[in-house]
């Protein structure tokens, strides 16, 4: 039988010391890809050019809750006219975080990309602690004007939660490794009652090579074998990324 594939729908190769390194130990274990996200406007240029040098790499950028501070008057003009050089670029890391500060600003930021995304119909990653009342109100307030697809990253929100964020056809969620902790019981509920068409995996880190774990966790929550997940899940990603 064909080796299953994997790829890490979310990942920081900016901050990883060996990038050539990290790379052929995600390939020897089946993961052929990542996307690579910023978190502000200081490190774009550095996540695009990891993803010219390493055709398996694609990039999101945008600007994380905790680095609002570090945007410039016209930040959202150099995003869209970055966004706009190569329609293969998305829109990410981008999001609400209740432990940081000045969440109307965070709302204000998020929402403007959130529209760009639209705008330009690109996939958007989204990071959300404790703010998912909010999240989903922008969500529902931009109507048509939603990005063509909305990835959950890290997802670690409740089955009720899920459910709402289900209600939407172009919503996945992406677990990370955080699912691997014994600790959490909570959150296998959320993993059995994610459908697997709805499911992404991701390292959250700069080892994509990680993902095989949180694929084998999820095979385990939903009593399948690895393999069928692993397929499908790659499948997922292929159609959000034309791959």
């Amino acid at each position: 039988p064909c080796m299953p594939k994997y790829f890490d729908a979310h990942c920081h190769l900016q901050n990883a010391t060996d990038i050539p390194g990290v790379l052929s130990r995600a390939e020897s274990v089946g993961c052929a890809g990542c996307v690579c996200n910023a978190t502000r406007p200081s490190d774009w240029d550095a996540v695009l050019e990891i993803g010219r040098a390493w055709s398996c790499v694609r990039c999101a950028i945008g600007v994380h809750p905790w680095y609002i501070g570090e945007c410039s008057a016209n930040w959202d003009v150099v995003l869209r006219q970055t966004l706009m050089t190569d329609k293969k670029i998305m829109v990410g890391e981008i999001g609400l975080d209740i432990n940081h500060p000045d969440i109307t600003a965070q709302e204000r930021i998020m929402g403007t990309q959130m529209e760009i995304a639209h705008e330009l119909s690109r996939p958007v990653w989204i990071h959300c602690v404790g703010a998912w009342d909010r999240v989903l109100h922008i969500m529902k307030s931009l109507g048509a004007h939603r990005p063509p697809v909305m990835i959950m990253h890290a997802f670690a929100g409740t089955p009720q939660i899920l459910h709402q964020l289900m209600r939407y056809d172009n919503v996945y969620v992406s677990y990370s490794p955080m699912i691997l902790d014994a600790h959490r019981t909570k959150l296998v509920d959320t993993v059995r009652a994610t459908p697997l068409n709805r499911i992404l995996v991701e390292s959250d880190g700069s080892d994509p090579a990680v993902v095989t774990d949180v694929v084998a966790r999820i095979a385990e929550i939903h009593g399948i074998d690895t393999d069928t997940v692993a397929n499908t899940v790659f499948k997922n990603i292929g159609g959000i990324l034309s791959i």
